[in-house]
């Protein structure tokens, strides 16, 4: 250190220059990017919780809406009037002696070898056997015949036809209904729509015409199906508007798609004649999830999504990843050990529903109730920032999380990272130049510098002496600026001095709530409330007290006086607003509101005649108060002309002011509002009815307080002011 200090001006510059561009470069940086990380980091996961709790508030929202539409349909009289037809329809089907020619029986097998079981075995595992899918009665042959084999809409239009043309009473039913249900579920958005007998529990009816019409859910192929759970579910609690759910499954009508029911059981008068079944839209949900494909308008990037999951783990909505770049999704599962079965069911039904699994982290803890953020590895096994929840949705055990890789969530930290770095190179080579330059020319200036600071001694100020611990040039620059700093000082103590006058100035004009307003730039202050009660308080005796007194000595009286009445409103946080002549002002709730502001002010004006009482004791006088109390709307202005005032105005001092004028001396009148705030605090005395301006009759109360029990204490209280 002895040997730095030897060192010349030049080589300390240049050495010093070096150091500090150098540690504090790098320090500079790593602090940067730490705490850039950090807000980066709390910046991303605020954004993805927003984003989640917004889409969770539309999946609960859009779940609560079916249930009340499946609720209110149940009840239609239409849809009532339509299973009371149905059923009696399939069951005069039912009870015919129906005959089923070869070449029918042909024609269905024909379309279930040809047609639905190729789609079906693509993504289930196994081969589908006729006998095991076949229409097991002779009604369900002759319906499936009718309204399915024969059908001469392609696969997924067999409900554009509107009756079969085989005469039966059943068809006639179906003409006229089948198309007001058709233009049901497409304006609800209904994958599918069914009415089910509670009885047998035959699907009697359907819009779509799958392989489950006519299907029996007790015996038939499809038993085992979340179709049949949810019948089962409306069956154990058939009570009128319950509405079941059951959660997604790959449903085999629908060629193993994932599919979800909502049922609710159908009444006439007390009798339970029918089931309804929707079978609920994927794409609606997928929809909400995704924004319409509008990711990155909603703030998730090139690689954010919102998904569901259920409680086995199994996604409950579509991937971004399959949506946008599939190929990259498939791969990602293959190294990720997804089965290829459950990848090429994947590419098959175009959708990760049922398929894709989510064990991670933030869907364990999601599964466990919980919610939060945190930096975990998806279902791809890429590091991601996520914000997990449960959601609350009935008869469900889902969970929703927002996600955003941690590569793009951290792209702006990189490029920052790679900007220090190229500014610390930059910087360091920058200042070793210059630090030679300035070196070389630091010795001649320094004279310059030392009149120059003379100059600054008039201006800024620095916050501390500087102590000399050289022997060169340097020791008289800092005498120098030692110097200014003492003057500067002095200053700046009476700079000080002079704001502390102008704040007790400007607290002497305004309320302290105002004037603090008025110091933070507020340029107009204005306050409103209808919630405030304001007092209107006229001294009487004034020209009595002044006959025989100096004017200063009245001065003198007055003001020991209002500092009483004053500072009782400061204890109560009652505002005193403005004194003129021999009215006195005051409100509370209108700059800081108070749920107790009738009571304060009540309470002022009873301190303020208990004050009044030990002040006319004290100076032998008969000085009176009238006092009028109002709670209302008002407002409240700085005002500024030549000078500015606090003002107030509005009906609650409008009021109080002309219960003042009508008060008796040393009580206090308030009108049955304020009454009926306070009757339990006081004792009131009932008084005449008055005429309000604007307002009209008016019940009045009157207050007043034995004073004998109070003066002392009163008294001392002045004192004390």
């Amino acid at each position: 250190m002895l040997g730095f200090r030897q060192l010349r001006i030049k080589s300390k510059l240049t050495i010093a220059l070096l150091v500090v561009t150098l540690g504090s470069t790098a320090i500079v940086g790593v602090l940067t990017w730490n705490r850039a990380k950090s807000i980066l980091t709390q910046r991303i996961f605020n954004q993805l919780t927003s984003v989640r709790a917004a889409k969770s508030a539309q999946i609960e929202s859009y779940f609560q809406f079916i249930n009340n539409q499946i609720e209110t349909l149940s009840e239609d009289r239409m849809i009532v009037t339509a299973m009371v037809d149905f059923n009696q329809a399939f069951n005069q089907l039912n009870q015919s002696a129906l005959i089923i020619s070869p070449t029918w029986d042909k024609l269905i097998k024909t379309y279930y070898i040809k047609e639905y079981f190729p789609r079906l075995s693509k993504n289930i595992e196994g081969r589908p056997v006729f006998e095991l899918y076949a229409p097991k009665t002779k009604v369900a042959q002759y319906l499936q015949y009718h309204y399915i084999a024969n059908n001469s809409h392609p696969v997924g239009k067999k409900d554009e036809l509107m009756a079969a043309t085989d005469g039966s009473e059943y068809s006639t039913v179906h003409s006229k209904y089948h198309k007001i249900l058709r233009n049901l579920i497409k304006k609800f958005g209904y994958y599918d729509l069914f009415l089910i007998n509670p009885e047998t529990e035959e699907v009697v009816y359907s819009v779509y015409k799958e392989t489950d019409f006519t299907s029996n859910l007790q015996t038939g192929p499809y038993s085992q199906s979340n179709l049949a759970s949810v019948v089962a579910a409306v069956k154990q609690n058939p009570d009128p508007g319950a509405v079941q759910i059951v959660d997604f499954a790959s449903y085999r009508p629908s060629y193993g798609a994932p599919a979800a029911f909502m049922a609710a059981p159908i009444y006439q008068e007390t009798q339970l004649v029918g089931i309804l079944v929707v079978q609920l839209p994927v794409d609606r949900i997928n929809s909400v999830l995704t924004g319409n494909r509008g990711w990155e308008r909603e703030g998730l990037g090139k690689t954010g999504e919102t998904y569901l999951v259920g409680s086995d783990y199994l996604m409950r909505s579509i991937s971004r990843f399959l949506i946008e770049d599939p190929i990259n999704y498939y791969q990602a599962l293959r190294s990720g050990g997804t089965p290829t079965r459950i990848i090429q069911t994947i590419e098959e039904l175009k959708t990760s529903i049922l398929l894709q699994r989510v064990e991670t982290e933030g869907s364990k803890k999601a599964l466990q109730s919980k919610e939060g953020t945190e930096i975990i590895n998806d279902y791809r096994q890429v590091p991601v920032l996520s914000s997990y929840a449960p959601l609350k949705i009935k008869g469900m055990n889902w969970v929703v999380l927002s996600e955003i890789d941690l590569a793009e969530a951290y792209e702006p930290l990189n490029n920052l990272q790679n900007y220090i770095i190229i500014l610390a190179v930059v910087l360091v080579l920058f200042v070793t130049l210059i630090s030679l330059v300035a070196a070389n020319n630091f010795v001649k200036p320094i004279e310059t510098l030392i009149q120059d600071s003379r100059q600054i001694m008039r201006g800024k100020l620095e916050d501390a002496e500087l102590q000399s611990t050289t022997q060169d040039e340097l020791s008289h620059l800092v005498k120098t600026f030692n110097e200014m700093i003492r003057s500067l000082q002095e200053q700046t103590m009476l700079a000080e001095q002079r704001h502390r006058e102008n704040e007790e100035l400007l607290l002497n004009i305004l309320p302290s709530t105002v004037a603090q307003r008025w110091k933070t730039g507020e340029e107009r202050i204005t306050d409103a409330t209808e919630q405030s009660t304001v007092l209107v308080a006229s001294l009487e005796g004034i020209n009595a007290l002044s006959a025989g007194r100096e004017i200063s000595e009245v001065a003198s009286l007055l003001n020991e006086l209002i500092n009483g009445f004053d500072a009782a409103a400061q204890q109560l946080d009652v505002l005193g607003i403005t004194r003129i002549g021999e009215l006195y002002f005051a409100v509370c709730g209108l700059t800081t509101p108070r749920l107790d502001h009738t009571k304060r002010v009540v309470e002022l004006g009873l301190e303020m005649l208990d004050i009044l009482q030990a002040f006319n004791n004290k100076y032998n006088l008969d000085l009176k108060l009238r006092i009028g109390i109002d709670a209302g709307k008002v407002m409240g202005a700085v005002i500024e002309a030549t000078s500015f005032s606090y003002y107030l105005w509005g009906e609650g001092l409008a009021i109080a002011s002309q219960l003042n004028r009508m008060a008796a001396p040393n009580t206090i009148r308030i009108p049955n509002e304020v009454h009926e705030r306070v009757r339990d605090l006081y004792t009131f005395q009932p008084a005449e009815e008055i005429e309000l301006v604007e307002i009209g009759q008016v019940a009045t109360w009157v207050l007043s307080r034995n004073l004998s029990s109070s003066v002392s204490e009163a008294h001392h209280k002045l004192l004390r002011i």
